[in-house]
């Protein structure tokens, strides 16, 4: 059972990846079209994240009272049908509220789906198995630039949307086949399901549910560090097309396909990194997700700068593959720490709180202050700011690394 749900659900994350970042990969052809200033452009980014984290909690609060299933398959669909209705807007506002569909129906999705895989793995495969489900992350927006160079260059950015949602409506109805799982299969120990009881079970509403959750100090440093390095991903991942195009002198189709390769290979390689290191060495520390997480940002950021400044490929294509690779290092393994440390009955709660915190401080206002700042400087220093973010996203994973054993205790995921 787990291993078909991991496969359904990755391949339907990969879609979902693929549509959030389609719209960027045809930057320039949607500005060139509607006459937008980056900052508009930028704007259709922290549109999308603004809805997806006010939907989360919703989502995450009715997923661990009513289920999952219905949910994320519903999500697939909304999200699905409003890219392909992008193909028929009209004008810059109807652009925007095309977005924002898209942001509510991948809020379900994005929410539940990791708690599903919470629910029937146990703590040391979690790691590993949210890793390949979060392989979807690289290798979706990948797609979406290989789609964006090839449909939208040959027949424009319309058509490209047309044909990005249609694959989710039709996955959706396997989602629906997955079987529910009640509270009494939940996987806590590798060898037996159990249910344990926690202080939280009874929380009453939803903003009740997230204070709870927000005192613990694991899950507080880890999801504002890593909505630093959300800040970085989707700033870079929304800008980076059109950055490639200004400040390295190369074709949309080109800047596409530099970005499809290198996101693909790297950003493939350091999730599943990232996903068996920190599964392989919790035999030896229970912090080893956070060490993997923490030094891999720590190791990213002058690579960063160099794919940033460096106007030489063989200097810029050398760190933009590794800071790539460092950064995808991160969601699964940080993924399954928060899940672990929220326990079995607060998982969707506590990824919906993640997703709120890492878009609130991170790709919601990133796309947008990078284009402003563009708009009044220069792009460089808009993007720029991403390397501020990274050091602050290590500086606040490692600090969580002295709680991580008392917050799991607590979870009962570990023996007393």
């Amino acid at each position: 059972m787990a291993t078909r749900a991991l496969l359904i659900l990755a391949v339907l994350n990969l879609l979902d990846y693929l549509d959030r970042y389609l719209i960027a990969a045809l930057g320039s052809l949607v500005k060139g079209e509607m006459g937008l200033s980056d900052r508009a452009f930028g704007f259709l980014g922290t549109a999308f994240f603004l809805v997806y984290f006010l939907s989360s909690p919703v989502f995450g609060y009715l997923g661990d009272r009513f289920g999952r299933i219905r949910l994320m398959a519903g999500g697939a669909v909304l999200w699905s049908l409003a890219t392909s209705l992008t193909f028929w807007v009209v004008s810059y506002p109807t652009l925007v509220l095309a977005r924002g569909l898209v942001g509510v129906g991948e809020a379900s999705f994005g929410t539940l789906a990791p708690a599903y895989l919470a629910d029937i793995l146990p703590l040391e495969r979690r790691s590993r198995a949210l890793g390949f489900f979060y392989l979807a992350l690289p290798v979706g927006s990948a797609l979406a630039y290989l789609v964006g160079g090839l449909v939208g260059s040959k027949w424009g950015w319309r058509p490209a949307f047309l044909l990005a949602g249609i694959p989710g409506m039709l996955l959706a109805g396997l989602v629906l086949r997955l079987p529910v799982v009640s509270r009494s299969e939940i996987v806590i120990d590798a060898d037996k399901p159990v249910t344990p009881t926690l202080p939280g079970r009874h929380l009453t509403s939803l903003w009740t549910g997230a204070r709870e959750l927000w005192r613990l100090p694991t899950l507080k440093r880890v999801t504002l560090g890593y909505g630093m390095i959300t800040f970085t991903l989707g700033g870079l991942a929304f800008w980076m097309p059109r950055y490639l195009e200004l400040a390295k002198g190369l074709t949309m189709a080109q800047a596409n396909y530099l970005l499809f390769g290198t996101v693909t290979v790297a950003g493939g390689l350091g999730i599943l990194t990232g996903g068996f290191l920190g599964d392989r060495l919790l035999k030896y520390t229970l912090k080893a997700p956070l060490l993997v997480s923490g030094v891999g940002v720590a190791l990213s950021i002058p690579l960063a700068a160099l794919a940033i400044f460096a106007r030489d490929p063989a200097f810029y294509v050398p760190g933009l593959v590794g800071a790539i690779f460092l950064l995808f290092l991160n969601p699964g393994v940080l993924t399954a720490v928060v899940v672990s440390v929220a326990g079995p009955q607060r998982r969707a709660q506590a990824v919906a709180l993640n997703i709120v915190v890492i878009h609130l401080v991170g790709d919601v206002p990133s796309p947008f202050l990078i284009g402003w700042v563009g708009d009044l400087w220069q792009l460089k220093w808009g993007v720029s700011m991403t390397l501020v973010a990274l050091l602050a996203g290590a500086v606040l994973i490692l600090k969580a690394m002295p709680h991580l054993a008392q917050d799991l205790k607590a979870a009962g995921e570990l023996a007393d």
